[in-house]
């Protein structure tokens, strides 16, 4: 059954990652043969200037997600016709200059923006690696009927698209106007980079677009060869960069653009081997460059640094700490927790505790609930309980859970409760269940494959355990468990 579900939770993302390089490599192609490598990252931080922009005029990404991507849209059809503008006939300049000053700015305008928010680191590490692990199938179907229609149209229009992106001089002596072809063009590109960032993240969208293109046009001539070599790639880097992230506990998406990385490098040598005119020599270079790696590694690991002893810290330091929490800024709050959960001080629990009380960002409460976990505070539980009626995602409802646990407080078994009473995600809610099952010294039947109408005999037994034994369990501090009281 474990097998089942690990199965089954790896599906999504990985036909996530299957809809993305769909269309992806395809355009991947196109920006090969233009030569603008960064047009993606350009067009991907346009549309986070949009998304960002709208915050500035009140919108919320989480109650208004249409008018947002509507903002990005915009934007990112303002860069696109920058881009169509910025193709030179004589091109004294590269257009790559003029996507990466585009690049350059953007960014920094999003920088900006965000350094004013609460929540700025958050949300720009999303932008770069985004959420493909918690991608929902809905989600899924929407973007690849979406990416099927854009299909179509550049299946219509391919004659067009692929003459000005291989021979634009060519097009434009035979009276072809390139500009507007190219705006098409790149107004199509932006509606995918803009839909698929939001998902996957940039890093992840460049490698889908940018490496599979290159390892297929080492090895294939023609634009069918290279699109079908490019799905191969991908859908192999997919499987074992989902596959590698769960088993390892690595986030999906840097996991899949490493996996990438490594066939490119594994594609290049094999091209440099059968290229090579002299097959000996070219693979005793191999040889010399891994050996190379393996010393260079191996060396550098020689030079770790050793832990430093632990002291104590002084008092005072300590309470510079317990300011710095209470700065409403997640950034200086989030470096007062990495530092006081590792202090032993009786003043901690209830500061850590008073920061739940206080509705922080998203990210500070998973910070201070995985410190709670450690502190096994019974002082916390108050702050505990009032965090767990949060509407937050399955995972940080299970650390919330484990946290009332460590801390003695019997309500965890409802929140506990609340979770498998949820339609979150299948890995969080299968933590729930055995954490629960594991208390109560019970099987209730919950299967996390299921949803909830077919886990409907499980709830009723969970929730009627709830009602009657689970309030029977008090915490046992000596045994460090709950024990049922009669």
């Amino acid at each position: 059954m474990a097998v089942i579900l690990e199965v089954k939770w790896m599906l999504v993302p990985f036909l996530a990652c299957l809809v993305l390089s769909g269309i992806l490599i395809y355009l991947g192609l196109h920006v090969i043969a233009r030569k603008v490598i960064f047009v993606d990252l350009a067009l991907a931080q346009i549309a986070a200037l949009g998304a960002t922009y709208a915050l500035t005029l009140g919108y919320d990404p989480n109650d208004d997600p249409l008018a947002v991507s509507l903002f990005s849209l915009a934007f990112t059809f303002v860069g696109a016709g920058a881009f169509a503008i910025a193709r030179m006939r004589r091109e004294k300049v590269p257009q790559e200059a003029f996507i990466g000053i585009i690049y350059a700015a953007a960014s920094a305008a999003a920088i900006l923006t965000l350094s004013k928010s609460a929540t700025g680191g958050e949300e720009l590490k999303h932008m770069l690696v985004g959420d493909i692990l918690l991608v929902s199938l809905p989600t899924v179907i929407q973007i690849a009927l979406l990416y099927v229609a854009l299909g179509i149209f550049h299946l219509i229009f391919r004659n067009k698209f692929l003459a000005i992106s291989l021979d634009p001089e060519k097009q434009e002596a035979a009276g072809m106007n390139i500009r507007f072809w190219d705006l098409i063009f790149y107004m199509s590109f932006g509606v995918v980079i803009v839909k698929s960032v939001a998902i996957a993240g940039v890093l992840l969208v460049f490698s889908y677009l940018v490496v599979p293109a290159v390892i297929a046009q080492m090895f294939s001539e023609s634009i069918m060869g290279r699109l079908l070599l490019g799905w191969l790639v991908a859908l192999l880097a997919s499987m074992l960069g989902i596959i590698w992230s769960f088993y390892a506990d690595y986030p999906t998406g840097p996991a899949v653009v490493v996996m990438l990385g490594m066939f490119l490098i594994l594609a290049s040598m094999v091209y440099y081997l059968h290229s090579a005119a002299g097959k000996g020599r070219a693979l005793a270079n191999v040889a010399a460059l891994l050996l190379f790696c393996v010393v260079f590694f191996s060396g550098l690991s020689a030079f770790r640094k050793s832990a430093p002893a632990v002291t104590t810290p002084k008092v005072a330091s300590i309470d510079r700490l317990l300011e710095e929490l209470k700065e409403s800024e997640a950034v200086h709050q989030l470096d007062a927790i990495s530092h006081l959960r590792e202090l032993h001080s009786p003043k901690v629990g209830p500061a850590l505790a008073d920061v739940l009380m206080r509705d922080p960002s998203e990210q500070v409460v998973e910070a201070v609930v995985d410190a709670l976990k450690e502190k096994q505070d019974p002082r916390a539980i108050p702050a505990l309980r009032h965090v767990a009626q949060g509407n937050y995602d399955a995972f940080l409802k299970l650390s919330i859970a484990e946290a009332q646990l460590a801390s003695g407080d019997g309500e965890g078994f409802v929140t506990l409760g609340g979770i498998l009473k949820g339609d979150g995600a299948p890995v969080a809610r299968q933590r729930a269940s055995e954490l629960l099952e594991k208390s109560a010294g019970k099987k209730f039947g919950y299967h996390a494959e299921k949803d909830l109408q077919q886990n409907g005999a499980a709830v009723a037994n969970i929730e009627s355990w709830l009602k009657n034994e689970g309030k029977t369990l008090k915490w046992d501090g000596k045994a460090g468990a709950f024990r049922a009281q009669k």
